[in-house]
């Protein structure tokens, strides 16, 4: 028979490195409670050795010791998941404490369940232990198992809908298992004298060990010092080689005689040695099974926060999640899908494998997704299945999830709604998916909800700030915007430009008020949006105005979307059944590059025009720009109307006011008639169309009618002006655009008007704009303006030669003036093309 006390010591020493790790971590309701457990095994396997050793004071004291140890053990495992699952019941937590207690007094004070051992004198001088158990023992038995049955409930209650968790006892319940199987084994007679009870409580701390380390039973990051694992490992070393110190002796003395004078030294050398050894396997122990992986996901997930903090963009986010958990995980594939812009759909946004991967849309009444809005927490596939949603999929959503290796699944939250899924495949080398890799998840879940939830916030600011309210379309600035990154992405390529005017809207809104006004702008907008569709970019240009950019789209393709745009709209009101509404008609400018522009600023001027002459051509028609293709919208048969010119129309109202003028300064009126031909001329010589010189012409009668509303002092004042008289003439050009606003037809020639005095190097007024910035237009009326300034007589000046204005003109060409426009108009003139009159 033998003493076994190293037995109980490997126990003890399971147990006192389990208890300090835990006193090293921080303290909560349910790690205090675990503490209360190892204590016990503490009282229990430290009695046990203690008595094997015949310790101070004596062998009864630390068999009691022990058996205290051991009966109050099943309370300590239900107070554990009493403190786990948050339990209130308080009445029975008392009742089996109370239970344990008077078990304990019975058992101390008369040995009625385990009396002490009989102590039996081995061949070596160690001491034998043979226990003598009743049928009392049964009793003891069956009022230790109520808290156990009440444990076992609990968690049964606790967890029966997660799986997770309840796998994460199950090392646990097993390793309690062991000790009642440990402890009924001391009934047999085969096993007399053996101490099944503290191998089973081995066992059982290798089953603890077990669920910390694979199950992770609690998420801890322990760092125990060195010196504390030392001295623990120094303490049980001490023990164990008191106890065979002796044999060890004899063993050496008797098999290598040679060594025998120096047996205490290497027995002391030995104890140094396990002693350093155990402890450096302790403290790596410790580290691997507290803080294994702890610091590289505490790592990571400090970089994703830091970089998805940095960012707006959702493919940014999106990247980074896939990183991280690729990193850390070492993940096979990552799925990332967000919700659509109705918040309908889930559409791939992300995978970490673009080559091999393939896209998945994941509809927004599927079970998996109404599981991931209810409990907003990461879940693995095997626990899916098991859930009643998993059983009212469609086949081939769950053909879907076997195709991909989907295991694991990790909601990402924006407020109360679901903004993606982030579907996992297997772990590399087929590993699971434990307990701290599902809490690591969490972690990148809410990290990552709340870097989406921003960026959704951003795009929403974005886009408010990027469309029109009322039509949803985008608004001028971004789709110019937008415009500039095409060309530049293409110069060469074809790039089209429809810009829709509706024709009368302010009628419109006369007749029917500003609601039906608005509502008709949002039926326009919805047929311009639907028409162009994915192909091109729509806004909302102006009040009345729409455009459309067409990349890749030639002259004829665009004209075709343009005509049915222009046909949707003129039938559009004629559904109308609850009154008759005015029928709407657009005029229809198109440009192309690189057919009639060559740039962007050419190309929305050139679709100007062509809306333009769409307008003076009566309206409701297509017009692209320096082809003459025209659509007359109330063409019949393929015969256009012939309409009378609209400037016709308004000509007596332009010359009575330049009458008007005449009575005031009969300069401004022979100034303006010299300017609309110079103008003119320059224009033809550019190469511009007949529209374009025409609008020119009409922009130089109308240029200076603003003069009307300037004082007459000022006007003819012979000498120089005074600053605040200067500011007053500026006015003029203010003025002016007042007056031709209240005329309609004509309200096209305002951006030249309002920009003839700009100069081209940014020093002019009103608005102080340079460059090509200046309306064609207005730079070509700048010319023309200031030479016949120059080359006429005024009450503050005499006339300047020609040559001198030829060569001022020359002179100024860069500051003043275009570059390009200055020396074409000197050499008009010198060819005689332009022939100013003699005074």
């Amino acid at each position: 028979m033998y003493n076994y006390s190293f037995i109980s010591v490997t126990a003890l020493f399971c147990y006192m490195i389990l208890f300090v790790a835990f006193m090293a971590a921080q303290k909560t309701k349910i790690i205090h409670s675990f503490l209360v457990v190892l204590a016990a095994f503490l009282l229990w396997t430290g009695g046990s050795l203690a008595m094997r050793m015949e310790l101070w004071p004596e062998v009864e004291f630390w068999f009691h010791f022990s058996i205290v140890g051991l009966i109050i053990l099943p309370f300590t495992f239900f107070n554990f998941i009493y403190a786990l699952v948050d339990s209130d019941d308080t009445i029975l937590w008392w009742s089996w404490l109370i239970l344990a207690v008077i078990n304990n007094v019975a058992n101390i004070k008369w040995g009625f369940y385990i009396p002490c051992p009989e102590v039996i004198r081995l061949a070596n001088g160690s001491a034998g232990f043979v226990y003598h158990i009743g049928w009392p023992i049964i009793i003891l038995f069956i009022t230790m198992s109520f808290p156990i049955i009440h444990m076992f409930y609990l968690v049964h209650k606790s967890y029966r809908k997660n799986t997770v968790e309840r796998n994460q006892l199950k090392p646990i319940f097993a390793g309690i298992v062991i000790l009642f199987i440990g402890h009924a084994g001391t009934l047999v007679p085969v096993f007399r004298g053996f101490p099944t009870d503290v191998l089973s409580g081995i066992i059982n701390a290798g089953f603890m060990f077990y669920a910390l380390y694979k199950k992770h039973l609690f998420r801890l990051t322990l760092l125990v010092s060195r010196g504390v694992v030392y001295g623990i490992s120094t303490l049980l070393v001490a023990l164990l080689f008191a106890n065979y110190i002796n044999p060890l002796q004899e063993f050496i003395q008797r098999n290598m005689p040679v060594f025998a004078g120096s047996s205490l030294l290497i027995v002391a050398v030995c104890f140094a040695l396990v002693t350093f050894l155990l402890s450096s396997v302790v403290k790596t122990f410790i580290d691997i099974l507290f803080t294994k992986g702890e610091l590289v996901q505490t790592e990571n997930l400090k970089k994703f926060s830091t970089a998805v903090s940095k960012s707006l963009e959702v493919a940014d986010i999106v990247e980074e999640i896939s990183t991280v958990i690729q990193e850390t995980l070492a993940v096979e594939t990552i799925y990332i899908c967000l919700a659509d812009q109705a918040g309908e759909n889930y559409e791939t946004a992300h995978r970490s494998r673009p080559i091999s991967g393939v896209n998945i849309t994941i509809r927004g009444d599927n079970p998996m997704v109404e599981w991931m809005r209810q409990n907003r927490r990461c879940i693995q596939i095997s626990e899916f299945r098991r859930t009643v949603l998993f059983k009212s999929m469609w086949e081939e959503e769950k053909q879907l999830i076997r195709e991909l290796g989907i295991q694991c699944m990790l909601p990402l939250q924006d407020e109360e709604s679901l903004a993606g899924i982030v579907l996992l495949a297997s772990k590399k080398k087929g590993k699971s998916y434990g307990y701290d890799d599902l809490n690591f998840l969490e972690s990148v879940s809410s990290i990552a909800s709340i870097a989406v939830r921003n960026s959704r916030l951003y795009e929403k600011a974005c886009m408010e700030a990027r469309t029109d309210e009322l039509t949803g379309l985008l608004n001028r600035k971004y789709f110019y915007e937008l415009l500039n990154q095409q060309y530049e992405k293409k110069p060469n390529k074809e790039l089209a430009l429809i810009i829709i005017n509706i024709d009368d809207f302010k009628l419109y809104n006369q007749l029917y008020g500003m609601k039906e006004g608005d509502a008709a702008l949002q039926n326009a907008a919805k047929i311009i949006s639907a028409t162009v569709g994915e192909r091109g970019y729509v806004a909302r240009y102006s009040g009345k105005e729409f455009a459309a950019a067409l990349p890749d789209f030639d002259v004829l393709a665009a004209r075709n979307i343009a005509e049915s745009i222009r046909m949707q709209i003129l039938n559009m009101n004629k559904r109308a059944t609850d009154y008759a509404l005015k029928v709407l008609t657009v005029s229809c400018g198109i440009c192309t590059i690189p057919y009639s522009a060559s740039n962007i600023k050419q190309l929305v001027e050139n679709a100007d025009m062509a809306v333009f002459s769409v307008k003076r051509k009566g309206k409701n028609g297509v017009m692209v720009y320096d082809i003459g293709s025209h659509i007359d919208g109330n063409a019949k048969g393929g015969e256009p109307l012939v309409r009378e010119d609209v400037y016709t129309s308004y000509q007596s109202t332009i010359y009575a006011l330049t009458a008007a003028i005449d009575a005031k300064d009969h300069y401004t009126f022979s100034h303006s008639r010299h300017v609309a031909e110079y103008a003119g001329i320059l224009a033809e010589e550019y190469g511009m169309s007949e529209d374009f010189i025409e609008l020119v012409r009409e922009a130089g009668l109308l240029h200076d009618i603003g003069k009307i509303g300037i004082p007459e002092h000022i006007l003819n004042k012979p000498g120089r002006l005074e600053p605040e008289e200067y500011e007053t003439m500026k006015g003029h050009v203010e003025a002016a655009i007042g007056i031709i606003r209240n005329l309609p037809s004509l309200d096209y020639v305002i951006p030249a008007v309002i920009g003839h005095h700009e100069r081209y190097d940014g020093k002019g007024y009103p608005r102080g704009i340079a460059g090509e910035d200046i309306p064609l237009s207005a730079r070509i009326l700048c010319i023309a303006d200031s030479f016949d300034a120059m080359i006429s007589k005024r009450s503050y000046k005499d006339r300047c030669s020609l040559e001198f204005a030829m060569e001022e003109i020359l002179k100024q060409a860069g500051r003043q003036f275009d570059p390009q426009l200055a020396p074409l108009f000197v050499e008009a003139v010198r060819k005689g093309k332009i022939k100013p009159e003699e005074e």
